[in-house]
């Protein structure tokens, strides 16, 4: 009786998962949208994921960086001196206290409360970030100059001019302590 219980529950695992595990990998889960592509004409997708999170989808993200088929790929150049953007459209619905909440828990888990103004950065992200409901777009793109700005779909909702956010923002996605590791490395188009 488990072990048909067991093939049954693989078997319903398969029929959902896998399929739309193949129907993902030919398409680019979040794109970026019209307005930034155009004012970044060069955007090249370095990867994209999708979280789960106890067996619900929260959301689909994309990693793309300017001119990514330089020859730098591998230098830290390539993250000083282009323009990067992460896109993530949301599965679910999820209130701006809670993306707060949970930046901030990453940022003290990855150390960073000691070398950068967290609480001040918070405090601008308040003022920046909306609720998000299902399909909402957010993306954040951070140019070699220090700026970042986030989007909510084609509107800009708000820019940060602190030339060391962009790196620690995309820190709590692409850093090597980053919580999520497969879905780093999916971002950063390694073998996951």
């Amino acid at each position: 009786m488990r072990r048909k219980l067991f093939l049954y529950s693989l078997l319903i695992v398969w029929m959902f998962y896998i399929p739309s595990a193949w129907a993902t990998s030919e398409r680019i889960l979040s794109p970026l949208p019209e307005n930034v592509m155009q004012k970044w004409q060069n955007f090249e997708l370095v990867g994209q994921t999708r979280l789960h999170r106890f067996g619900f989808h929260i959301y689909d993200s994309t990693y793309w960086i300017s001119d990514y088929s330089s020859n730098s790929k591998d230098s830290n150049d390539l993250l000083i001196n282009n323009t990067r953007a992460l896109s993530i459209t949301y599965a679910r619905k999820i209130y701006a206290q809670k993306l707060l909440s949970s930046t901030k828990k990453e940022w003290l888990r990855l150390g960073f409360d000691e070398q950068y103004p967290l609480d001040a950065w918070l405090v601008i992200l308040e003022n920046i970030w909306p609720d998000v409901n299902k399909g909402d777009q957010l993306v954040f793109v951070t140019t070699p100059d220090g700026k970042s700005t986030f989007y909510n779909q084609d509107r800009i909702l708000g820019t940060i001019d602190d030339p060391n956010f962009g790196s620690a923002f995309l820190a709590i996605w692409l850093d090597k302590n980053s919580r999520f590791k497969k879905n780093r490395k999916e971002l950063l188009g390694e073998n996951a």
